[in-house]
């Protein structure tokens, strides 16, 4: 390859967007990382890495990676920023860390986050890869081509990869949700959770599973030589973003103060939650399965938060209760709402909610829509056999072809299986993608999106 002014040496990495290469610029004879994106045709991933350098460009931090230049060359953008050799974190994880060093690093990964959110830019990508570096030992944050400035409000998450990696990502990023500084929090707690013990503390069998464990599944233990950082710990993941520390200035005073032996608060500082999703939750649910440029998980954004809700019974059982003083709700469908956002009893939920269908609705037509709803809320797309959404759909649209509830139906599930389709490839995960494009095609053999996949090189 060939890039006027530089002279490539060798592949670094490479990822779904951008691939990085150790490059000499010939100009000053020093070596740079040069990042170059790969598709240079897409608008969006245009637009999000220029971002990528202009945030970087407008700090100034010893712990943040140094821009030296952007640009066009040819039809090939491209960031030069300096080179780090002494590795990532992740290398050092496998390789074991001492507990002071794990803890240095989140001081000083902690302070720079705390400079970051100073400044409104929130990182949204914080794990292992993403810290690199310097042959002094001088941890180095990078990869900011998912970072956003929350006073400009840039649209710049068209696929999978460009909202986190899946062991990292906070509960709210899940949920689509707008962000804050927490989120970034909440990802170096899970990064200091794996230095301390090795391993990461949520996984699953597939990104959707692993989202939904940080939704749902309970702050880990750390081990006994350990205890006394658990309460450190539960402050950074907390599954509610206001049971976090309100600032990473706030979370390293904490740490300090647990390692100098101080006395330091156990209580929460809350803070107002100024960063709600102001959409309308039911235009978003129906209409994001069928948005192409959006990543797989917020296809599945309304299964998640089903999923995610266990946790805000409480909140809403009394929301309902007030509700019932101001207006006249039939107490039998307050419980059944109740069972659906406990996740209990949801099976008897589709058999009750049949019984509300106005007598002029199609009653059999909307119990199938209903377990349809209720197999998208347990991720079953088009499997198992006989107990997915795609059957029940296609039980409306063996007696009504044109049924609009159902076709739009399988729309959503093939939209998803083809957003699924580009993360799997996006993560080299090719057997993988060639599953979920086959189901995908299955689903609907017409869906342009899955067609140009299988047209493109991987498949081929």
């Amino acid at each position: 390859m060939q890039i006027p002014g530089y002279q490539i040496v060798r592949l670094i990495a490479e990822g779904g967007m951008a691939s990085v290469y150790l490059a000499v610029q010939e100009s000053l004879g020093r070596r740079v990382a040069l990042k170059l994106l790969k598709k240079f045709d897409d608008v969006y991933q245009s637009a999000r890495f220029h971002n990528e350098g202009r945030i970087i460009a407008s700090l100034n931090h010893r712990n943040i990676i140094t821009i030296y230049d952007i640009g066009v060359i040819g039809e090939r953008h491209y960031i030069s920023m300096e080179f780090l050799e002494d590795g990532d974190l992740e290398e050092r994880i496998n390789s074991g860390m001492s507990t002071d060093a794990a803890l240095d690093l989140v001081e000083v990964i902690g302070s720079c986050l705390d400079f970051l959110h100073r400044k409104d830019i929130i990182h949204r990508d914080i794990k292992p890869a993403n810290i690199l570096f310097h042959k002094d030992g001088t941890p180095i944050l990078t990869d900011f081509g998912v970072a956003k400035q929350q006073e400009v409000d840039i649209k710049l998450t068209r696929d999978g990869t460009a909202l986190g990696s899946p062991y990292y990502i906070s509960p709210e990023q899940a949920e689509c949700k707008s962000l804050d500084g927490r989120a970034d929090i909440y990802g170096l707690g899970i990064i200091l959770y794996e230095m301390l013990t090795g391993v990461k503390p949520y996984g699953g069998d597939s990104y959707i599973e692993t989202m939904i464990a940080h939704l749902t599944s309970p702050i880990p233990l750390l081990p006994p030589e350990h205890a006394s950082y658990q309460p450190l710990l539960d402050r950074m993941i907390a599954k509610d973003r206001n049971d976090r520390f309100a600032t990473a200035g706030e979370m390293i005073e904490y740490l300090q103060d647990i390692r100098n032996g101080r006395p330091h608060a156990v209580t929460v500082n809350k803070v107002t939650d100024v960063t709600q999703d102001h959409q309308n939750p039911e235009t978003t649910n129906s209409h994001s399965a069928i948005n192409g440029a959006l990543p797989a998980f917020r296809k599945v954004n309304e299964h998640l938060l089903d999923n995610s809700r266990i946790l805000m019974a409480g909140t809403l059982t009394i929301l309902f209760v007030i509700s019932l003083v101001f207006i006249n709700i039939n107490p039998s469908m307050l419980a059944e709402a109740m069972q659906t956002i406990a996740g209990i009893g949801a099976e008897k939920t589709v058999q009750t909610a049949a019984l509300h269908v106005k007598d002029d609705s199609e009653p059999k037509y909307e119990q199938y829509l209903l377990q349809a709803k209720l197999a998208r809320r347990k991720l079953r797309f088009a499997t198992p056999e006989k107990d997915n959404a795609y059957y029940y759909y296609q039980m409306i649209l063996k007696q009504d072809p044109n049924h609009e509830a159902a076709l739009k139906g399988v729309d959503e599930i093939a939209e998803i299986y083809a957003d699924l389709v580009e993360w799997a490839l996006g993560m080299h995960k090719y057997r993988k993608a060639k599953e979920y494009l086959q189901t995908g095609l299955e689903v609907d053999s017409g869906n342009k999106r899955l067609l140009e996949l299988e047209r493109s090189k991987p498949f081929k």
